[in-house]
C-alpha cells in the first residue's frame, strides 16, 4: 500500500514567504484524512478539488493557523451538497472551540441551518481511534497550554505517519516520533527556540533522539525560510507531495 502525504499549507501563522496555514492530506486506498485545517487551507483544497473526498480531520491543537480553516470548509460542503459523514477530531476543548469560532465567523449559518450531512467532533488520545480509514493518536507536545497542544500519530496499514503540530522540543517529541516512517516537524525558528517554537539548530542537536526514518520540516517561519539553503533535512512546501511505498 502507499501512502500519500501532501502539504497543502506549510507555513507558520504568519503566513511567512506567502505559505498557506498548516494542513496536510495523508490519503491511501480508503484513507483521506487531513492533519489540520488551518484558516486558510480552504483555497487549496477546492483548487485541488479535494474537499468532497475528505472524510475526517485530526486537528494538533486549538490556535486558528491549525483549525480555524473547519468552518469554512464545513459551510463549502453544505453548499456543495455533500451527504457524506464528516469527522474532526482533536483535543478535549475543541468542540467548544469549534463552536464558538463557527458563532464568531458566521452565526446567521451555524445553528440556524441545518446541515446537509452529518458532522461529528471527536477526543484525540493516547489509544488509537479509527478517523478518516486511518488509526490516529495524539500525544501531549510543549506549545501554548492553553491551545492542549499535542502529536499526532496516523497509522494507515503498516505505515506510521508522525506530526509534531506546533512545539518547542521536550522529552515529547521523540515519543511522537518512534517508529514513525515519516516524522513532520514544525521548525518555525532557524537558530532560536521560543517558549512555544523549536528551531532548526535545536532539533538538528537531538537529530539521534528521533527514531524515525525521515523528517520533513514544516511551520517555516521567517528566520527559517532565509536559510534554506543551509538545511540537511528536507522541507515543505506548498503542494509538496511525499509517497510512502
Amino acid at each position: 500500500m502507499t501512502v500519500g502525504v501532501r502539504f497543502l499549507g506549510s507555513g507558520n501563522a504568519f503566513a511567512d514567504g506567502g505559505r498557506s496555514h498548516a494542513c496536510v492530506h495523508v490519503t491511501a486506498p480508503g484513507v483521506s484524512l487531513l492533519l489540520d485545517c488551518g484558516g486558510s487551507a480552504l483555497p487549496a483544497i477546492t483548487r485541488l478539488g479535494l474537499a468532497d473526498g475528505i472524510d475526517a480531520i485530526a486537528v494538533s491543537h486549538l490556535h486558528g493557523d491549525h483549525f480555524g480553516g473547519i468552518p469554512y470548509l464545513v459551510i463549502q460542503q453544505h453548499f456543495a451538497g455533500r451527504t457524506r459523514p464528516l469527522v474532526v477530531a482533536g483535543p478535549r476543548g475543541l468542540a467548544a472551540r469549534l463552536a464558538a469560532t463557527e458563532q464568531g465567523l458566521y452565526p446567521d449559518f451555524f445553528g440556524h441551518t441545518k446541515l446537509g450531512f452529518a458532522l461529528r467532533v471527536a477526543v484525540l488520545g493516547t489509544d488509537e481511534i479509527a478517523l478518516g480509514g486511518a488509526k490516529v493518536a495524539a500525544l501531549a507536545v510543549r506549545h501554548v497550554a492553553l491551545a492542549d497542544p499535542h502529536g499526532l500519530r496516523v497509522r494507515v496499514g503498516d505505515r506510521l505517519v508522525a506530526y509534531s503540530g506546533d512545539a518547542t522540543w521536550s522529552e515529547h517529541l521523540p515519543r511522537v516520533a518512534k517508529g514513525a516512517d515519516l516524522f513532520i516537524c514544525e521548525a518555525t525558528n532557524f537558530e532560536l527556540d521560543d517558549p512555544a517554537h523549536l528551531s532548526y539548530r535545536t532539533l538538528m542537536e537531538h537529530r539521534g533522539e528521533l527514531d524515525c526514518r525521515r523528517i520533513v520540516l514544516t511551520h517555516l517561519g521567517a528566520t527559517t525560510l532565509a536559510h534554506l539553503a543551509e538545511l540537511e533535512l528536507d522541507y515543505a512546501t506548498d503542494g509538496k507531495t511525499i509517497e510512502l511505498a
